[in-house]
């Protein structure tokens, strides 16, 4: 018979039990809503379930030990799980969905050291600037070399700033034995990714930027051999723990010359060849706040990639609502792309973390910038603003990375991620008015994070919460979803005709058709081995790809 103590021990093992049913329950409903919702915030509401459904079983069974004579048992077993698990796996990243990668707490990874290049060309600090106009550009002009360079991968998201390549010049390898790895090299932190030149003798230059130790830094690395040909650099860290450190945008090669932005807001021309300083501009000086203000507004650092045109360098601007007691436009800003002379400033947005796009809408050129909670078009030579609509988000929280991508005839196509979703949105001019008008606004399909869809042939492609996916544009309807065992996570996607090649974001590259009927991966190629947001670039046949801690080059196979 049982004795007083095991039944009075009966009524908290059942309530133990209840709980942990309950619990376990909640999880699962989590869990099969978490695609249609969002990873991230399935793993906060997993993280709080679990963590009260262990608090409250671990009472009742505590009550029920403790009145069965065995008090220890529970604190024990915690202990020794505890030990266990803590003594024997770390944490060895967070995703972008904020989900711990563990590895094994001894494992050793080999990580190529830092080249150093035979002489650096230091950037120094700009004089103070009230006036956003003022010419802080104190270095006297060096005029470009003669030889003649040919972007084949010349700024964010490649040449047309679309992630998209018309001419695939490789084969599908049929394993990745077939893929050879030109050179692997060591890198600073940072998501940047490269931009890629060659001249008229087959001779390339890798830019792109990075973070070593407290200094920002624009490098270019010779594409035959990884070697490093020169590096400038200037004393400035954004990082934030869930972000982490070093530059997030991408430099853009136009006429011999680099145009980058740094994460706190440095711009400069350099020379192509040589990293000679031709001009900098401090945009927290030229927007009238300081690195502290800037980093509460705009949380995750600077990612807007330099987008030349028309002889103008144009970057998102950022700073407070009002300086000097007038409002303060701050949404974009045009440098003169010789001199770094202030053209104009724009807009009344705080600035996101995307790139402004140049896009013809009703026969009218003009710059469309995703902001803080909108999207704007902006006429180039003025920075007018043509017209606006409503795109929610927050810089200092859910913030809006995706930039506008172009997707037919006065249409662009925008993602986000934090539940977001997608909308394709059509931009016409009648008589002296804009119209604005969505198409379709969905917050079931492309909910791209950090990456952004690529165009073919009227469907989108692109990581729609962390699981590539197929969109007919023109409904808005999902074609097909990878499946969710598989997922790539919050990496990159950019194609090369009919090829998508997916960064996935633990490393990995794999390359799938673009076709609308069915996911269909064809080889997987082992790249990296960490947490890796950087777009990949192609030029030709030569694929690269960086993290925060190496870069690699691949040759595909040439396309016979």
């Amino acid at each position: 018979m049982p004795t007083p103590s095991q039944n009075s021990a009966r009524g908290p093992l059942r309530r133990a039990i209840a709980s942990g049913l309950i619990g376990g329950g909640l999880l699962v409903a989590v869990q099969v809503y978490a695609p249609s919702t969002d990873y991230q915030y399935a793993f906060f509401a997993t993280v709080a379930i679990g963590l009260v459904t262990i608090a409250t079983v671990s009472l009742f069974l505590q009550i029920a030990f403790h009145r069965t004579g065995y008090p220890w048992l529970v604190p024990a077993v915690a202990t020794l799980v505890a030990i266990t698990f803590f003594g024997t796996v770390r944490v060895k990243t967070l995703s972008g969905e904020m989900i711990p990668q563990f590895e094994w707490r001894f494992a050793s990874r080999k990580v190529p050291e830092l080249q150093i290049a035979p002489q650096a060309v230091p950037i120094e600090s700009v004089q103070a600037e009230t006036n956003p106009n003022a010419d802080d550009t104190t270095t006297e002009l060096i005029e470009p070399p003669s030889s003649q360079w040919i972007t084949t991968w010349g700024q964010f998201l490649g040449n047309q700033r679309d992630g998209v390549v018309g001419e695939r010049l490789f084969e599908i390898p049929e394993s990745s034995a077939e893929v050879t790895k030109r050179w692997n090299i060591g890198i600073g932190g940072g998501w940047a990714s490269f931009a890629i030149a060659t001249d008229a003798d087959g001779n390339g230059i890798a830019v792109t930027l990075e973070q070593r130790e407290a200094r920002e830094c624009v490098t270019a690395y010779d594409l035959s051999n990884g070697e490093l040909k020169w590096i400038v650099d200037h004393e400035a860290y954004h990082f934030h723990p869930l972000g982490e450190g070093g530059p997030r945008s991408t430099p853009t090669i136009h006429d011999n010359r680099v145009y980058a932005q740094g994460a706190t807001g440095m711009v400069w021309c350099l020379s192509l060849e040589t990293g000679e300083q031709i001009w900098k501009r401090d945009l927290l000086q030229a927007g009238g706040w300081d690195q502290a203000a800037s980093e509460i507004a705009i949380t995750w650092g600077r990612s807007g990639s330099p987008l030349l045109v028309d002889g103008q360098c144009i970057v998102p601007l950022g700073g407070p609502t009002v300086v000097n007691g007038e409002q303060a436009d701050r949404a974009l800003i045009s440098l003169n792309a010789q001199t770094g002379e202030t053209r104009w400033t724009a807009g009344d947005q705080q600035i996101s973390y995307a790139s402004p796009q140049l896009m013809t809408l009703d026969g009218v050129r003009q710059i469309v910038s995703v902001n803080e909670s909108n999207i704007t078009g902006h006429a180039i030579d003025t920075g007018k603003v043509l017209w606006q609509t409503d795109w929610p988000g927050q810089s200092s929280g859910g913030a809006n990375c995706a930039a506008a991508i172009a997707a037919g005839t006065n249409r662009f196509v925008v993602g986000k991620g934090y539940g977001g979703g997608s909308a394709l949105i059509e931009v016409t001019l009648n008589g002296e008015d804009w119209q604005v008008n969505d198409i379709w606004r969905s917050n079931r399909v492309m909910k791209t994070k950090f990456n952004h869809c690529v165009v073919r042939d009227g469907i989108a492609y692109g990581l729609s919460n962390g699981a590539l996916q197929a969109v007919e544009l023109e409904s808005g309807e999902r074609l097909w979803e990878q499946g969710r065992g598989g997922r790539y996570g919050q990496g990159q996607v950019i194609l090369a005709e009919d090829v998508l090649i997916v960064q996935a974001e633990m490393g990995d590259v794999a390359l799938v058709a673009a076709e609308p009927n069915e996911f269909n991966e064809l080889i997987r190629i082992p790249a990296l081995d960490q947490k890796t947001w950087n777009v990949p670039s192609l030029s030709g046949n030569i694929l690269l790809v960086r993290n925060g801690e190496e870069a690699v080059a691949f040759d595909l196979p040439g396309k016979k």
